[in-house]
């Protein structure tokens, strides 16, 4: 996906590179949000690559980055893709436990709100998170070190 459409469909107004709406996505299953795994890097995306994906999407243009950090339409859908992801995983607590492929979606979130959104949407995120885990269930400190860091990437 060429970095230049990135911000209209960040926006809701482009295609990424399945020729998916952002509206899309918000309309997956809970199957499909938890068995489909290259929307993830769009809805969210970083300045790096990910070592978890095929596709090897990633912002190499700094000056988009601003381009989406000051665009009222890319920030008010990532808070909407950001509590979309919230429902999700409050409706499917299975991903609390010892190691879950959606505990890597959750730091991946919280860097990519930090980096185009803000920091005060990454804690949100993060303190909603937290909020989800329930007592029973197990979320390593590894896991919850890297969600940390995460908040502290590009603050």
């Amino acid at each position: 996906m060429p970095n230049d459409s990135l911000i209209g469909f960040l926006e809701g107004l482009g295609k990424d590179f399945q020729g998916r709406l952002i509206k899309d996505i918000w309309n997956y299953s809970d199957r499909e949000i938890d068995n489909i795994h290259d929307f993830i890097q769009v809805l969210f995306p970083l300045d790096q690559q990910s070592r978890n994906s095929s596709n090897r999407f990633f912002i190499e243009d700094k000056t988009l980055i601003v381009a989406i950090r000051k665009s009222e339409l890319a920030q008010l859908n990532f808070k909407k893709s950001y509590e979309w992801f919230l429902s999700f995983l409050d409706r499917n607590p299975k991903w609390q436990k010892g190691y879950d492929h959606n505990q890597l979606r959750i730091t991946r979130i919280i860097k990519s709100l930090n980096l185009l959104s803000s920091y005060e949407n990454a804690l949100t995120f993060y303190q909603s998170i937290v909020k989800l885990i329930k007592d029973d269930h197990s979320i390593s400190q590894l896991t919850y070190d890297y969600w940390v860091e995460a908040l502290k990437t590009n603050a």
